[in-house]
């Protein structure tokens, strides 16, 4: 007899099953009433199963011996992408594993038991792992792991493999359709200099237009980024971008602009209506990114937006896991970058790609760019001016 069977028998999640049955801390009376009635029903000695289970189970061939996978949500301020979780879940349930999610933003965060005791297969991470959770559990690096998403910093991981989007690729699809679209000065709009996403595809943008339009400029207007109780404060980032757009002369503000996330795109949006700026007019040009039709949806008329492929995404971080869970944690970590699309257009032959090495030379072929901020000096690998370093891991490396 399985918690499982006795989650589903009583309609709660499997943590909530497995809490109750080893005595531990529920909120919910009737959480658990139903979890001691589902027991009496289906025959469960949760006695004998501990008598049964003593002793650590050994492993499978394919290196399941708990048949639990952790889902950590690393990213404070942030939501994670249900067709992420769809995914996910599927894979998962097609192998009849248990997923244990759970949101582990801040450094006061605990940890779920399950994966503090071992009690875990593996690990799937939105975000990258905070260090303060390695110092309170270093025997948690010996749980095969695999991250999903990009870092906002630009170090590598302590363990396990990593799947992101490939962000020079985006950079280079968005130069790409503002150039095909006939613009002679274009922009770039960079919420948070100091977010190395940010840096990574603007170098590349950047670059794409001095390799293949070196006489079209680019104007860049940036924000150092805001915080709100930790948390992202995208309306203000959009203030202090349209603040700037708006503050250049009309004869010298670009017609085709590249904002790098739709959350922000809106917001744009609405903030140059009001100024009496018609978006998508033969004025202004935009594209987008993250490919987020919720958000789309409220912008009129619908901006192009490049598709970083979440669904991709998960698919490849838990077909890793399951690799790595088989056979163990000796061989290299990589990570693996997949290609964007853009109107159904990839910026490579392949839609994944890995690469050994990053492309040398960004920062050397940038365009004639001309940088606007109106914040102080910011710290993180941008400056205060809103130049940044084309040092970021942007392309898929093996280490």
């Amino acid at each position: 007899m399985s918690i499982t069977r006795i989650a589903e028998a009583a309609k709660v999640s499997y943590a909530t099953a497995w809490r109750i049955i080893n005595n531990q801390p529920c909120s919910s009376e009737q959480a658990v009433a139903a979890v001691r009635q589902a027991m009496g029903q289906l025959g469960y000695d949760a006695n004998a199963a501990k008598r049964k289970g003593r002793g650590r189970r050994p492993k499978m061939a394919d290196g399941i011996r708990t048949h639990n996978i952790a889902l950590l949500h690393l990213r404070h301020g942030t939501s994670i992408s249900t067709a992420i979780l769809d995914r996910v879940q599927r894979m998962l349930g097609e192998r009849n594993l248990n997923l244990i999610f759970s949101h582990v933003e801040k450094p006061t965060d605990q940890l779920p038991q399950a994966v503090r005791s071992g009690n875990v297969d593996g690990i799937l991470g939105y975000g990258q792992f905070p260090a303060e959770a390695i110092a309170a559990c270093p025997r948690i690096t010996q749980v095969p792991a695999v991250w999903m998403m990009s870092r906002t910093d630009d170090q590598l991981d302590t363990w396990g493999d990593r799947i992101k989007p490939d962000h020079y690729a985006i950079g280079q699809l968005a130069a790409k359709h503002l150039l095909s679209r006939g613009h002679r000065k274009l922009g770039y709009l960079n919420p948070d200099i100091s977010s190395a996403v940010y840096q990574q595809r603007f170098a590349s943008f950047a670059g794409q237009v001095q390799m293949t339009a070196p006489d079209v400029s680019v104007s860049v207007f940036s924000s150092k980024g805001a915080r709100e109780d930790g948390r992202e404060d995208v309306d203000v980032e959009a203030a202090r971008l349209a603040e700037q757009f708006l503050a250049t002369p009309k004869r010298d503000r670009p017609s085709g602009i590249f904002i790098p996330v739709d959350r922000i795109t809106l917001r744009m949006y609405r903030l140059l209506e009001k100024a009496g700026i018609d978006v998508g007019d033969d004025s202004l040009d935009v594209v987008s990114c993250d490919n987020a039709r919720d958000l789309l949806t409220l912008m009129h008329p619908r901006p192009p937006s490049i598709d970083i492929n979440t669904q991709t995404i998960a698919r490849l971080a838990v077909e890793r896991l399951f690799w790595r869970m088989k056979n163990g944690l000796s061989s290299p970590s990589v990570t693996v970058t997949v290609s964007p699309t853009l109107n159904g257009d990839s910026a490579a032959d392949e839609s994944l790609r890995q690469r050994e090495h990053q492309p040398v030379g960004l920062a050397a072929t940038l365009p004639r760019t001309i940088h606007r901020d109106i914040t102080a000096s910011a710290n993180g690998n941008g400056d205060g001016d809103g130049h940044v370093n084309a040092d970021g891991d942007g392309t898929a490396h093996v280490r």
